[in-house]
């Protein structure tokens, strides 16, 4: 998912490719190729001249049906750029729209007295009549639209979905952004279930997760609910309380992370980025109304034997006593969102 890490192909041998086996590459494979092998030039049909252009587009003047939609590269010369000539969508030829005698007069022109004017002032509209053409296509394919992520239009478009179309709304958690609009169709829909959370980390982290539901546990009660005598009315048995806090289980639930190896484990540890971005991701994907904790389990063979004066943390990846045992350490439950 690291796009902006391309690297863009050289000029110079994707030209000589071109030029050595111009039959081997579709249209639209060459013209990406070209536009991402000069990534500070416009893409083909945003400049406003030719100059602009890596390359000039041209059409062949022939009467034989195209066998292949590019006939040659020819290399540039006195300060000029290389051409693509192709054999289909011109103004000559048998499915072009001009006459078939002005094909004729051009190929005649061309080949028997050396002239291509006619020929060259065609190109002039072929050149831009092939760029948006070209454009038209790119334009509708997301992957072309990654090759050129500060001018990505469907990223724009998915972060609308999920929130974070503005730049503003950049980075504004641990989670990377790209991640969220990857996993966009499992975002949009309102009705969010454990089944969508559990595939939504598996994949980001690449460890196995397990949601447990209701999971029971104690919820204050806001000041304003509290009974107080004389003050306020309930009926016992039916919606008086006493003390606090509640104990419940359906506005609470559990990760289970693992079996981990150590070093996976040791990742999830409080105060590390793992963790901060297992808490962003099930914030995005769950919201703040439910109450969470994440219970880590780490693999019998993997579980270290405790060594006075040896790193270690207390409570989080020590344990006292001789592994491995029957079952997987799953002691460790963190809540870092409390």
């Amino acid at each position: 998912m690291d796009r902006e890490s391309r690297q863009a192909p050289d000029p110079v041998a994707l030209e000589a490719a071109l030029r050595a086996s111009p039959e081997d590459y579709e249209f639209f494979e060459a013209m990406r190729r070209l536009e991402c092998a000069y990534p500070e030039r416009p893409r083909f049909g945003h400049s406003i001249k030719p100059a602009e252009d890596p390359v000039r587009l041209a059409h062949a003047a022939a009467l034989e049906f195209a066998s292949r939609s590019i006939a040659r590269v020819e290399p540039g010369k006195d300060g000029r750029p290389a051409r693509v000539v192709g054999l289909f969508l011109g103004l000559f030829g048998p499915n072009g729209p001009l006459p078939l005698h002005l094909t004729e007069h051009a190929v005649d022109r061309e080949r028997n007295a050396k002239d291509r004017t006619f020929v060259a002032f065609a190109d002039v509209f072929h050149h831009r009549m092939l760029s948006l053409f070209y454009r038209a296509w790119a334009d509708a394919q997301p992957t072309v639209q990654l090759d050129r992520p500060e001018q990505d239009r469907f990223r724009t478009w998915i972060g609308a979905l999920i929130g974070i179309a503005t730049p503003h709304l950049d980075a504004r958690d641990a989670l990377p952004d790209q991640y969220k609009r990857f996993f966009a169709g499992r975002l949009v829909p309102q009705a969010r279930n454990a089944e969508g959370l559990m595939r939504f980390l598996e994949h980001y982290f690449g460890v196995p997760v397990r949601v447990i539901e209701f999971v029971a546990g104690w919820m204050q009660l806001p000041r304003d609910a509290h009974l107080r005598m004389g003050k306020s009315m309930a009926a016992i048995g039916r919606d008086a309380l006493l003390g606090a806090r509640v104990r419940g289980a359906q506005q609470r639930f559990r990760l289970r992370v693992g079996p981990l190896t150590r070093n996976e484990f040791n990742r999830f540890m409080p105060g590390g980025d793992t963790l901060r971005q297992l808490v962003a991701a099930v914030k995005l994907y769950v919201g703040e109304e439910k109450g969470w904790d994440v219970q880590l389990v780490l693999k019998k063979e993997e579980v270290p034997l405790t060594h006075l004066g040896q790193a270690g943390r207390l409570g989080f990846n020590t344990w006292m006593g001789r592994y491995p045992k029957p079952s997987d350490a799953d002691e460790v439950v963190l809540s870092p969102v409390e």
